[in-house]
């Protein structure tokens, strides 16, 4: 059991991500509900709402759910050859959005009651199956490094500063600025981190498990 266990722990790290990132989105969306000021305009609500919008700009944000699927992908593909490691990672980054598709509309269930099982999250899930699969593969050409694994690196950052400019944050929210900003910010310095370091391979190679 404990043989097979470290075998598919990746499985674990996938589902466990989802989980998280999905039910924390539906909880900071939902904190004006919480406050009582779900009624006032965006623009008017408390600090912590507002805190609470700068983070659910984010993770509402298809750029940071595609930045989970090349994570749990880069993560799937650890210490194992590359054709196994880029089949790990598609199943890694299908499944972990997956997981934060239904813990996203799981949560917003238990807030706002209805149903769960509604066109919008089928409409997630396929999202989730035909995207996922990509974006984890692309996580795992990240560790061939060269020139495959800086443009796979790119993926998230460059994908996360065209979301703003072509489907910036609603203008109604105080947060869109600093979201655009920050966002913007984050995406030139990863690129440029990337491009200094010039998809170099690592000297040394870690260890490959049995496939």
């Amino acid at each position: 059991m404990s043989f097979w266990l470290g075998r598919v722990w990746w499985v674990g790290v996938a589902l466990i991500a989802g989980m998280l990132v999905g039910s924390v989105d539906s909880v900071v969306n939902h904190v004006p509900v919480f406050l009582g000021e779900v009624s006032d305009a965006r623009a008017e609500r408390g600090s912590w709402s507002q805190v609470a919008e700068f983070a659910s700009l984010i993770l509402d944000a298809g750029w940071a759910w595609a930045a989970l699927a090349v994570l749990t992908g880069w993560l799937a593909s650890r210490n194992v050859r590359p054709v196994a490691g880029s089949a790990r990672a598609a199943v890694a980054g299908g499944l972990s959005l997956m997981c934060a598709t239904a813990a996203y509309y799981g949560t917003d269930l238990l807030f706002d009651g209805g149903t769960w099982w509604g066109w919008v999250t089928r409409y997630w899930l396929i999202g989730s199956v035909v995207l996922g699969p990509p974006l984890g593969v692309a996580g795992a050409l990240i560790r061939r490094g060269g020139a495959v694994g800086a443009v796979a690196a790119c993926v998230v950052p460059v994908g996360a500063a065209l979301q703003m400019v072509l489907l910036p944050p609603t203008p109604e929210s105080r947060m869109a600025e600093p979201v655009q900003w920050s966002v913007w910010f984050a995406a030139v310095i990863t690129i440029g981190l990337i491009a200094c370091k010039g998809g170099r391979r690592p000297r040394t190679a870690s260890p490959v498990e049995p496939v």
